[in-house]
C-alpha cells in the first residue's frame, strides 16, 4: 500500500510544453466583453465566461461571478488541475518538462488516450539518468493466433505509472504522450514522492461510481444523462502496530489533498487498483508488538 504525495505544479517548475495555451484571447482590461464571450488568464491558467454585455475592466481572476463566470483549466493545465475527466488534448504528442523543487520518485497518469507514455529524467549537469516508454496498447483480446490477426489494436490502457526512478530537487523530468499519430490526450498526471504505508492484502477491491443519471418513464423509455465517474478502491493493508505514529502522520496530512493511492505499482496496469482521490475516515487498531490490518477508503476524483 503506496501514496505518491503529489507536488502543487506552478509556472516555475512547468518550464516548456507543446500545448498551446490560447484556448481563447488573453483578458484584456480595456475590451469590452459580451454575455458568453470567453477569454483565459495566463497567470491562473484558467477560462472565463462573460456573464452579461458590457463587461468592461472587470478582472475575471477575482471577480465574485458578478461578470465572470469559471469554466476549467487552460487545455494545458488540464493535466494538473486535479479534474481527471477533462483531459488535455493535442494533436500527435504531448509533452511536458518539469525542473524539480524536490525529491520525486513516481508518476501516475490518468484517463490516458495514447499508445504509448514516455518518461526521461536529466540530472542537473543535463545528463540523461532515466528513459522509459510504456506501450498502452491494449491486447488482452488477443488470446490464439486468430486473435492476432483479426483483433484491432485501437484501445488503449488509460492508466500508466513510473515508480522505478529517482528525480532529486533541480532534476528535469521530460514527459511525452502518444506517438505521433492521432490526438493525444491526458486526464491528470500526478507526481512525487512514494511513501509505503504497509503491505496490501487480499481482499482490496476496486469499483466505479457513476454521476450518470439514468430515467424510466411511465412508458418505460430510457433517458439518459452521460456524465463524469470516479474510481473509488477499498484497500485492506497490514503495517507494524508500532508505526502507527507515522502512517497516521502520513494521512493527516492528506486529509484535504487529494493524491495517488495505489496497492503496488505492479498492480496497477492489470488489476487497475489505483486511485487519485481523498481518503475517508480510518482507524488503525493497535496492538502491541504486533501487526495492525487497516481499511482505507479511497473516493476517487471525477
Amino acid at each position: 500500500m503506496k501514496i505518491i504525495k503529489p507536488i502543487a505544479m506552478t509556472d516555475a517548475l512547468l518550464t516548456a510544453s507543446n500545448v498551446a495555451e490560447n484556448d481563447h484571447g488573453a483578458w484584456a482590461a480595456g475590451t469590452t466583453y459580451a454575455a458568453q464571450d470567453r477569454v483565459i488568464d495566463t497567470v491562473t491558467h484558467r477560462i472565463y465566461e462573460s456573464v452579461q454585455d458590457g463587461n468592461l475592466g472587470n478582472d475575471p481572476s477575482i471577480d465574485d461571478g458578478t461578470w465572470w463566470l469559471e469554466i476549467s483549466a487552460t487545455n494545458r493545465w488540464k493535466a494538473f488541475d486535479g479534474v481527471l475527466a477533462d483531459q488535455t488534448e493535442n494533436a500527435g504528442t504531448i509533452t511536458y518538462s518539469i525542473t524539480t523543487n524536490q525529491l520525486v520518485t513516481g508518476i501516475a497518469f490518468f484517463n490516458l488516450n495514447a499508445a504509448q507514455v514516455r518518461v526521461r529524467v536529466f540530472d542537473t549537469d543535463a545528463a540523461k539518468v532515466y528513459d522509459t516508454t510504456l506501450d498502452l496498447v491494449d491486447d488482452i483480446d488477443i488470446v490464439d493466433w486468430f486473435s492476432f490477426f483479426t483483433t484491432d489494436l485501437d484501445e488503449f490502457k488509460t492508466l500508466a505509472m513510473f515508480a522505478d526512478f529517482t528525480a532529486l530537487p533541480g532534476y528535469r523530468i521530460d514527459i511525452t504522450i502518444g506517438d505521433g499519430t492521432g490526438t493525444a490526450a491526458v486526464g491528470e498526471i500526478s507526481l512525487g514522492k512514494i511513501v509505503t504505508l504497509g503491505e496490501t492484502h487480499e481482499g482490496t477491491s476496486i469499483g466505479l461510481k457513476s454521476f450518470s443519471t439514468k430515467e424510466q418513464d411511465s412508458f418505460g423509455n430510457w433517458s439518459i444523462v452521460s456524465r463524469a465517474k470516479s474510481d473509488p478502491v477499498s484497500f485492506t493493508f497490514s503495517m507494524k502496530a508500532n508505526d502507527a505514529a507515522r502512517v497516521k502522520r502520513v494521512l493527516d496530512s492528506l486529509r484535504d489533498t487529494a493524491a495517488v493511492y495505489f496497492a503496488h505499482e505492479d498492480l496497477v496496469a492489470d488489476y487497475a487498483a489505483i486511485s487519485f482521490g481523498l481518503f475517508q475516515d480510518y482507524d488503525i487498531p493497535l496492538r502491541k508488538g504486533g501487526v495492525s490490518t487497516v481499511a482505507l477508503e479511497i473516493e476517487g476524483l471525477t
